[in-house]
């Protein structure tokens, strides 16, 4: 079946010394992990290398078999041009978080334009953005909501405690509840899109430790799930 789509990169591994195995999140298919022959090798190839750099959204086509096995491109080009992302080493350990955490929950070879649609957006708002520092905390939060547990905000006044095991907000205290002010971050931070985030004004530990709370949270609802190796990184910058 001959498939024209747009993917968005999350993984380029090395295999041999001249090939890539690239793995993409696609609109048409959902995942699908590909075969790049000899890009390693030749500079004068039909592909570069540097077209498969995490998160790189790119338009494709290729003769999809559904057999199983790795995929290979008949062609494939950048649809945008993302150089803030490859040149500001700030917006580099965002990219390398995100798109590990994409990797590690994306698994299903389905589609849903929609969480394409939002990934998409979501990296082209951070390549056109100055004011990013809260970016990844909105952007997993937001994530949630496509994954199937994006956390049940309350308007009763009483519900104070946010239940990490249970995605609501409650009137009493139990294990897995936050505390207080824990929990007060966390209904501003649901009441605003990733776009508003920046808006909110926190500190490096508070967002460290926003940050190790919603970890928590994706590994009390994704089997397996475990923090990027990245996570080190981007609490030192930011």
């Amino acid at each position: 079946m001959f498939i024209k789509t747009q993917a968005i990169v999350l993984s380029s591994i090395k295999y041999n010394d001249t090939d890539l195995i690239v793995k993409c999140y696609t609109k048409a298919l959902g995942s699908v992990s590909y075969m790049v022959k000899g890009v390693l090798k030749s500079r004068k190839g039909k592909f570069r290398a540097s077209m498969f750099q995490a998160l790189s959204i790119i338009d494709v086509e290729m003769q999809h078999r559904n057999k199983g096995q790795l995929e290979y491109f008949k062609e494939v080009q950048l649809s945008n041009h993302l150089n803030d992302l490859q040149s500001n080493v700030y917006k580099s350990a965002l990219v390398m978080f995100l798109a590990e955490i994409l990797k590690s929950v994306i698994i299903e070879e389905e589609q849903n334009e929609k969480l394409f649609d939002f990934i998409k957006t979501s990296i082209l708002y951070l390549e056109h953005s100055s004011k990013y520092a809260n970016f990844h905390i909105g952007f997993i939060l937001d994530l949630s909501s496509f994954l199937g547990f994006y956390p049940r905000i309350s308007n009763d006044e009483k519900e104070i405690y946010f239940n990490l095991s249970e995605g609501l907000f409650q009137s009493f205290e139990t294990p897995y509840t936050l505390n207080k002010e824990q929990s007060n971050w966390f209904s501003i931070l649901l009441k605003n899109g990733f776009k508003d985030h920046q808006q909110i004004k926190l500190t490096k530990n508070q967002r460290i430790e926003i940050l190790n709370l919603i970890m928590r949270y994706y590994e009390l609802h994704i089997e397996n799930f475990k923090p990027p190796k990245s996570l080190k990184v981007i609490k030192q910058v930011f």
